[in-house]
């Protein structure tokens, strides 16, 4: 049976191996340290060693020679603030023999709940609405349309404990049979309540929620959910990176997003055609919306991680609630952020990609990374973990 589909960063802290740390929930919320709160300038004219940068390289060339999804690219940026930054592509942006760039996009998933946090959050910040507020209140029409939402919280859907079903799953058996599939909100909303798989207490990992707050805002702000993205993606000085209305073309030069071996053989069970090599590029990636269709590049990525994942543009009693977590299936969920270790992070995987982003407040380091299929990044901390990023890999050893 295939792995649930989230649009998630489930996989990855499966593929990093990384466990994560206990958490509380929001009922009885832990501690945390406003040193969290700060972005990270990265200066990306100090260039790592020419060591660290030929070390890097093998380890990307290694994994990308052996890769057990078959990934054709990987896309990475390191910073720390001694070792210095280094960005590189690895392999092919498409599988006709097209390199791989450092200036290529790809998809980010759910990464893009991390940039719609923040715009909800700073609407937060403002006090043009509150973290218990409920649907009802905000939304009326709403509450009414979808009842089971009408007394969920902004906390509860930003922190995944509404357990209002995920939509993913669903969608993605749809895509597989027709790749050309549209979506509206509506239409994922509905799908996830009447197909998701139901969420125990305290709660788990569902795109839906986002999409439901996407609603709240709109109504709210009167501004669309890709606005209030967008708007944000600005604020982080990431030129390269957009949420687009409706389907989402990546621009040129862009990376090909291919199924890759552990869905191929699931796929094709579906839809006869499809195999691990698909290209998905041109499907109509319109599904993720606000939960997790964005695009970036990897310089921008960095950019992303060097913000916190926007927790720096918060003030500090805001960005200290946004990190108050409940240990959820993807690890320790705050408000459209993980805990891992010291370190914050959120991951994305669309159909036909992956990427990660994660800070380390109290060192300073940015990782961020993205491949080309779908669950490639399955076996790439064996690769890169011990030479790209140290400090990220050794947080597996020292959290249980």
């Amino acid at each position: 049976m295939r792995r649930p589909f989230a649009l998630t960063a489930t996989v990855l802290a499966i593929a990093l191996t990384i466990p994560l740390v206990p958490a509380a929930s929001h009922a009885q919320p832990g501690p945390t340290t406003t040193a969290q709160t700060r972005a990270i300038p990265i200066d990306t004219s100090k260039q790592m060693s020419a060591a660290d940068r030929t070390a890097i390289d093998a380890a990307g060339r290694q994994f990308i020679a052996n890769s057990l999804d078959g990934a054709p690219g990987l896309w990475i940026a390191v910073w720390d603030p001694k070792r210095g930054y280094y960005e590189q592509a690895y392999g092919q942006a498409s599988l006709d023999g097209t390199p791989a760039k450092v200036a290529d996009h790809f998809l980010i998933g759910s990464i893009t709940k991390t940039v719609f946090a923040t715009a909800v959050l700073e609407q937060v910040a403002a006090g043009r609405l509150k973290l218990t507020d409920t649907v009802q209140k905000l939304d009326p029409a709403l509450a009414k349309q979808y009842p089971v939402a009408a007394k969920k919280t902004v906390a509860q859907l930003l922190g995944m404990t509404s357990r209002i079903p995920d939509y993913a799953d669903a969608a993605v058996g749809k895509m597989f049979v027709n790749p050309q599939q549209r979506f509206t909100r509506d239409q994922l909303i509905a799908l996830g309540i009447a197909e998701g798989t139901a969420i125990p207490a305290p709660g788990g990992y569902s795109t839906t929620n986002y999409l439901l707050m996407g609603k709240v805002m709109q109504t709210l702000t009167g501004k669309s959910p890709e606005q209030l993205v967008n708007a944000v993606l600005r604020q982080a000085g990431m030129k390269s990176s957009k949420l687009m209305t409706g389907n989402v073309v990546l621009p040129s030069p862009r990376a090909h997003g291919y199924i890759g071996e552990f869905y191929g053989s699931q796929a094709a069970s579906v839809n006869p055609s499809l195999s691990s090599t698909t290209d998905v590029t041109d499907w109509t990636m319109e599904w993720g919306k606000e939960g997790g269709g964005a695009y970036s590049t990897i310089g921008d990525l960095a950019k992303w991680g060097g913000s916190c994942l926007g927790t720096g543009f918060l003030p500090a009693k805001v960005a200290a609630a946004r990190l108050k977590t409940t240990k959820i299936a993807p690890g320790d969920y705050g408000l459209g952020i993980i805990r891992q270790g010291d370190w914050l992070s959120h991951g994305g995987q669309a159909i036909g990609y992956q990427a990660n982003v994660a800070c380390n407040p109290k060192t300073g380091a940015v990782v961020a990374y993205a491949v080309n299929s779908t669950e490639g990044p399955v076996d790439l901390g064996s690769y890169l973990g011990p030479v790209a990023w140290p400090q990220y890999a050794k947080a597996k050893d020292s959290v249980s």
